[in-house]
């Protein structure tokens, strides 16, 4: 699992760079850029928040006796309302469209890291 995230965390990483990159130098796209932009940040924040929750959730369900624990869908789901609400308030910086886009880009990140690693352990030779 850990090695999924850190590859679509690498992955994410070079999408940031490249919108960055074209936001400096193109300045006609700039709000579409700063959206995909913080919309991808928005995204690692919450795929890290989500791998948080899931290991404290696994820790609570070893251990007896202890409350069951959501996942903590409200502080992610805030985080993407609160990214919308500015892009909404300032639509001359950020683009709506591309913020929210750009949020929902890490969960096909990990689905695309977590194939590529299932055909690598699968082509190795074994079987």
């Amino acid at each position: 699992m850990d090695n999924m995230l850190k590859s679509a965390f690498r992955w994410l990483i070079y999408l940031l760079s490249t919108c960055l990159i074209v936001w400096a130098f193109i300045p006609s796209v700039k709000p579409i850029m700063l959206g995909i932009a913080a919309g991808l940040s928005v995204s690692a924040m919450n795929a890290f928040f989500l791998k948080r929750r899931v290991g404290m959730i696994a820790d609570a369900a070893l251990r007896e006796g202890s409350k069951r624990k959501g996942l903590g869908f409200g502080s992610r789901i805030a985080m993407v309302l609160l990214l919308a609400m500015y892009a909404l308030k300032n639509p001359d910086v950020m683009n709506l469209p591309a913020a929210l886009a750009g949020s929902m880009v890490m969960p096909f990140l990990l689905l695309a890291a977590a194939i590529a690693q299932t055909i690598k352990e699968n082509s190795s030779g074994k079987g």
